[in-house]
């Protein structure tokens, strides 16, 4: 009903409005992954009234979509069968895993290489409540931590490319369960606009992504020669940007700085140096497929529906850098009852 629209939209706008004063006074400390993930959800959350249309609409698709590409079941094996139960990671098509069977779960914990026309190099992935391949380290960097999860990527770009270009998030397939008015979504597109000018947060297309500034984004960036990178296994890693020929005091003066497109542009990613981006989170719990809001864990698959979670690189015009698809059994189950 029109009543119920509209105290949807005061709900949101009022909670929006509060969110934007404190990013304003506090962009530079808030973490971009949380004003990501949780900004998303927040609209797609405001937006019940239309879940039974867009509901069905999907499962329509999603019926459609197994159809023609019955081979997803095939290359998953039976969820008993998953090492790292209740999570199978995967690399997607645009993505080779070197040294490895392209159909095998990738492991957590330990690096494993990949390549692409645009990169190649290494990706560590932790995710606090899975299990590990490598226990030991596992317990030591998230020992006194409040993080859900870590990753590492470590490699060399195959062409230059400018700051501004490289974005990271969330690449999905599908078009999300409950999904946003497209009058809604440019809404919150502009506020996220206004207060975080390198985020992209595309709620309604058929292929949505929300996605922010890789080095305005990343808790830690090391640019290094050849040789000098650092060692990816470490539980804490260094802050190294003076080789960008501007000299950023801290890693926070450096996220402030690169996550405007227009600062941004001003330096790039060439191909002789090796780039080390360390990120983590402390609201997504890919293990359990929840999200930590200030009073409850959020179930992800009401929002996003039976398909995995993007673990992303891409560029301005939509080139993939790196994709991981993170499966979780509740959502594998939802697609192949």
């Amino acid at each position: 009903t029109t009543s119920a629209v509209s105290k949807t939209f005061l709900r949101f706008w009022n909670f929006f409005d509060l969110f934007a004063w404190h990013g304003r006074h506090t962009i530079c400390t808030m973490k971009k992954s949380l004003i990501l993930n949780f900004v998303a959800l927040l609209g797609i959350n405001m937006c019940q009234t239309t879940q039974v249309v867009a509901s069905t609409a999907t499962a329509t698709a999603i019926t459609t979509t197994d159809t023609n590409n019955g081979s997803v079941r095939l290359l998953l094996p039976p969820v008993e069968d998953w090492p790292h139960r209740p999570v199978f990671v995967k690399a997607s098509d645009e993505t080779k895993i070197l040294g490895r069977d392209e159909n095998e779960a990738l492991p957590l914990g330990v690096p494993f290489e990949f390549e692409t026309p645009l990169f190649k190099g290494q990706m560590l992935l932790r995710l606090r409540n899975a299990t590990s391949d490598e226990i030991e380290s596992h317990g030591a960097y998230f020992s006194g931590r409040k993080r859900l999860m870590q990753t590492v990527v470590q490699g060399r770009f195959k062409k230059p490319m400018g700051m501004d270009e490289v974005y990271m998030g969330s690449l999905f397939s599908e078009p999300l369960r409950l999904v946003p008015p497209p009058s809604m979504a440019r809404m919150i597109q502009a506020m996220i606009s206004s207060v975080a000018p390198g985020v992209v947060m595309d709620l309604a297309s058929e292929k949505p992504r929300v996605v922010t500034l890789y080095a305005g984004t990343t808790q830690s960036l090391s640019v290094d020669k050849p040789g000098t990178e650092p060692d990816i296994m470490a539980v804490d890693l260094p802050e190294n940007t003076s080789i960008l020929g501007r000299i950023f005091k801290t890693s926070k003066h450096r996220k402030n700085y690169l996550s405007i497109p227009k600062k941004a542009a001003q330096h790039q990613f060439d191909t002789e140096h090796v780039y080390t981006f360390h990120h983590y989170d402390h609201a997504m719990d890919y293990a359990k497929y929840t999200m930590k809001l200030p009073f409850y864990d959020y179930d992800l698959s009401k929002a996003i529906g039976p398909q995995p979670m993007g673990l992303s690189a891409v560029t301005s015009s939509g080139e993939i850098i790196f994709h991981f698809d993170v499966w979780h059994e509740n959502v594998y189950k939802m697609r192949f009852p």
